[in-house]
């Protein structure tokens, strides 16, 4: 006769999930056109921008309005970016 120990516990099942692939990402090394790193470098300067004004101490309805400008004006140079790429890619 075999003794059950409570204390041990048994493996639970493995549960399968749906198989959905993401799509490749390019790697750093993929990116060469400079208009792409253009606007990659300005939309980054625009989010910092819009992030220091945020950060600071007296932030008043004037620099929040200066900071959404400049969250705006980065995604539309990502929108501008990704639209490059697409051209790129489909050439």
């Amino acid at each position: 006769m075999t003794k059950v120990n409570p204390m041990v516990r048994t493996a639970a099942p493995i549960l399968s999930l749906a198989s959905r692939r993401a799509a490749p990402i390019q790697s750093a090394t993929d990116t060469t056109n400079p208009e792409i790193i253009r606007l990659h470098v300005a939309a980054e300067n625009a989010l910092a921008g819009a992030l220091h004004l945020l950060r600071s101490l007296d932030c008043d309805p004037a620099k929040l309005q200066q900071a959404t400008g400049r969250a705006i004006r980065a995604a539309t140079l990502l929108k501008r970016a990704c639209a490059t790429q697409a051209e790129g890619v489909a050439a």
